[in-house]
């Protein structure tokens, strides 16, 4: 697992419908659009932000947590758009070297549900973990009552491995179920003659 490339710099991962990269500052106002909705945060394990200068903190804080090569939070923007608009975040964290596993999470605007781009974020981006970086297991954790959640996991071949009863404590929600779902390079399946995930 090549965990030095992982952080040598934000991955730029592109695809069909939406390109994954650094947020900069000029994405603070759509920032405050997904973190300052609770709607957008139903099923995430903090509540959405109070203000918008809270923005600004959590930027500083998705670098530093880059810097110390803890996590990685890329932006979601769908491919076409002339403003090139935040549509949601990205999150690749709990990476473990010795294992070569990753965890993700994605939040999308509520506005941008339903429209093929968190499928295909994750979709790109376990190409990118699996080929360029060598990721040997990826993992979700999701609320069941998710169901958008489960349905993009489950779309992009992630397998269900169970749920977690009560065994999660979320600061916004208290003591949670989690089901969890994992994508191993032996879940890819061919279509005429070349490797998909589904």
């Amino acid at each position: 697992m090549k965990t030095s490339l992982l952080f040598s710099s934000f991955p730029f991962i592109a695809s069909e419908k939406v390109t994954l990269t650094r947020m900069t500052e000029l994405d603070l106002n759509a920032m405050w659009e997904i973190m300052g909705d609770d709607d957008n945060y139903r099923f995430a394990p903090t509540a959405a932000l109070r203000s918008p200068a809270e923005c600004v903190l959590k930027l500083r804080q998705i670098e530093a947590l880059f810097r110390d090569r803890a996590a990685i939070t890329l932006g979601i923007y769908p491919n076409g758009e002339e403003e090139n608009r935040l549509a949601g975040f990205f999150e690749i964290y709990g990476i473990d070297p010795h294992v070569q596993a990753a965890t993700i999470r994605f939040t999308l605007h509520r506005e941008c549900t339903g429209m093929g781009y968190a499928s295909s974020a994750v979709r790109a981006t376990a190409e990118y973990l699996m080929s360029t970086i060598g990721v040997h297991r990826i993992q979700a954790y999701v609320l069941p009552t998710n169901y958008r959640g489960v349905l993009v996991l489950e779309r992009c071949g992630f397998l269900k491995e169970g749920t977690i009863r009560e065994g999660f404590l979320w600061p916004d929600k208290g003591i949670v179920d989690l089901s969890l779902y994992s994508l191993l390079p032996t879940d890819k399946r061919k279509k005429s003659g070349q490797t998909h995930y589904l």
